[in-house]
């Protein structure tokens, strides 16, 4: 990963945005329209007029229809924070297909943050990984880019892949609860390896005051076994081969995988967090201004192009149907 890889994709920005859901609470001036009540463009209620309102915002209409004089209010525009939560664990040192997961996830942040800075809105970031959580406060403008870039690739230098420890995503997440101002949009880029209950939990939370999106980064190796054969493995310095030549072997690693899979989606949805799913062979400016606009449709739209994936959803379909097939005929009382 190196700066310049990640400066150059502030060219691709123009094909998408992060849109915002809840309305930025943030008090510094900017773009989005937010809860406080004072003087900007929209108007939004009139109310009694009290000493030292200003006079130039007397609502004469209301004050000579009540008797009563009021004053109009307006809602200010405020900047909204947009905090990437990007992992750093041994596992997104991995990739069979033009990069790592972690490059990929880096890539994709910055992409996502140089739309952010261009819309006027400021950037923060936390990473976690071996070497703990580190947090980057939102800050906007080059400024506040740069110091995101810097962050990813010292990051990136700070976990390697090696490490015989990692960092849960519940872990980041309870800590950003704790830093995170309401209002903020959240953007969690992973693999979603070591999740669970408790990582939901903080998404649902998260979720009350914030915008929250996940990108869940895979490669392909990771969804679909490879052809027969004898693999060679490493990890952590230790070697080992893979027997790809037993179909059932075969068969025991695109469960594993799929099954993983299956689990953050299912984990992320019932927690109300969009999931865009991610391949390391992707192009990322292309797939992720078609996929952003609709999250919900992300994975319907991944089936048609990855034949890995959509093994994967015609084996839920499947599933799913299996278990609506079992409750129709089990006799009631």
């Amino acid at each position: 990963m190196s700066v310049d890889a990640l400066l150059r994709q502030r060219h691709h920005v123009r094909r998408f945005g992060l849109n915002a859901k809840l309305k930025a609470t943030s008090a510094i001036s900017g773009l989005h329209g937010s809860r406080f009540r004072g003087r900007g463009m929209d108007y939004a209620e009139s109310r009694i007029y009290e000493p030292g309102d200003d006079i130039r915002n007397m609502d004469w209409r209301v004050t000579a229809r009540t008797g009563k004089a009021h004053t109009k209010m307006f809602s200010e525009e405020r900047e909204r924070p947009v905090v990437f939560v990007v992992d750093a664990n041994p596992s997104m040192k991995f990739g069979t297909r033009k990069q790592f997961k972690s490059v990929a996830a880096a890539k994709s942040a910055s992409l996502l943050a140089w739309s952010v800075i261009n819309n006027g809105d400021r950037v923060g970031l936390m990473s976690f990984g071996p070497a703990g959580i580190e947090f980057e406060k939102p800050a906007g403008g080059k400024r506040g880019m740069m110091r995101l870039i810097q962050h990813l690739v010292s990051a990136d230098e700070r976990n390697p892949a090696d490490a015989e420890s990692h960092c849960s995503l519940a872990k980041a997440l309870k800590k950003l609860r704790s830093l995170v101002r309401p209002g903020s949009m959240v953007v969690v880029i992973s693999d979603f390896h070591h999740l669970g209950e408790e990582a939901k939990r903080h998404l649902v939370q998260l979720r009350k005051h914030n915008d929250v999106l996940g990108f869940v980064v895979s490669d392909l190796f990771e969804l679909q076994a490879p052809p027969p054969g004898l693999y060679g493995v490493q990890n952590r310095g230790q070697t080992s081969v893979f027997n790809a030549l037993k179909r059932k072997a075969r068969e025991a690693f695109e469960h594993l995988a799929q099954g993983r899979l299956q689990h953050a989606r299912e984990l992320t949805q019932s927690a109300g967090v969009p999931l865009i799913p991610l391949l390391t062979s992707d192009a990322l400016p292309e797939v992720i201004s078609q996929m952003i606009k609709n999250p919900e449709a992300a994975w319907s739209q991944r089936v048609k192009n990855e034949p890995a994936l959509a093994a994967f959803q015609n084996s839920n379909s499947e599933k799913t149907h299996a278990q609506q097939h079992t409750r129709t005929e089990t006799p009631t009382s």
